[in-house]
């Protein structure tokens, strides 16, 4: 099997009953990679126990483990892993997401052969349920398709689990941010004129509860993450004072819409049946 200078950063937090589900996505990958970086955060369940026990099972996989002195989220696990990782790229996954077997194979084929792409990421599926299948991949998908500025500052290109980087970046995740950390950190990099790319294969499976009031609360809290992110950007000299009211508008917008869309559906539904 080929081993590829690839630090997968994973961080986690009362993880106990997911993580081995996601470090056997790892270990699963047609090439195997340089090394895995768990970083807890606190945990207060068998986390880190469960991690140890699967290391010594299989230590083919070469794994890491860190801990954080108090409680501080996933941005700041993340810059742990990234700033003493070994590999030449950086791959992060959460500790209830897998990847697909192909995901590293062919993410890192792609940034070997375009040396000028600084980030590459992917789609991704999610799932409601503890069970996922393997998509049958299209070949023809296996190629990179650019981000582009304009397009970066409408919406995020992709979900964190998706992203390989290279290491050299010297970048981080704002260590402040709980919602769209993810997302400034993908818009600074872009509007630095770095090339960022992404696949249309999903190669991530995301896992997800049935929980709608807990799905809605998060999306106006990310809503809310957009508009700061703009203010950063601008506060950084990234984007103008303009362009910044213009986004935070149209994120404002979305926001409205999440809110009363559907408070109106739900009213028209009992005039309806009334």
């Amino acid at each position: 099997m080929l081993k590829v200078p690839v630090s997968v950063i994973i961080p986690c937090f009362n993880s106990e009953k997911t993580i081995i589900r996601t470090l056997n996505s790892v270990k699963n990958q047609i090439y195997q990679v340089l090394e895995v970086i768990c970083i807890d955060d606190c945990s207060t369940d068998r986390t880190i126990e469960t991690i140890e026990t699967y290391s010594y099972h299989h230590q083919d996989l070469s794994i890491h483990v860190l801990k954080t002195s108090e409680n501080s989220g996933p941005s700041i696990a993340r810059n742990l892993g990234w700033d003493i990782a070994q590999g030449d790229y950086i791959a992060f996954l959460d500790a209830d997401d897998v990847w697909h077997p192909e995901k590293i194979s062919i993410q890192y084929s792609l940034m070997l052969n375009n040396p000028d792409v600084s980030i590459c990421g992917h789609s991704y599926r999610i799932f409601s349920t503890e069970e996922c299948c393997f998509d049958s991949l299209d070949n023809d998908e296996v190629k990179l398709r650019i981000i582009k500025k304009n397009k970066v500052l409408f919406s995020n290109p992709f979900v964190t689990p998706s992203v390989l980087l290279k290491k050299n970046l010297t970048y981080r995740f704002h260590p402040r941010k709980y919602y769209c950390e993810d997302y400034l950190l993908w818009a600074q990099i872009c509007l630095d004129n770095h090339f960022i790319y992404t696949i249309k294969l999903p190669l991530v499976y995301v896992f997800k509860a049935r929980d709608c009031k807990s799905l809605s609360s998060n999306k106006i809290k990310m809503r809310m993450g957009d508009m700061s992110n703009y203010y950063e950007l601008w506060k950084d000299k990234k984007i103008s004072f303009m362009a910044m009211g213009f986004f935070i508008a149209y994120s404002a917008c979305k926001l409205i819409l999440l809110i009363f869309l559907p408070k109106i559906h739900y009213l028209f539904r009992q005039k309806v049946d009334s």
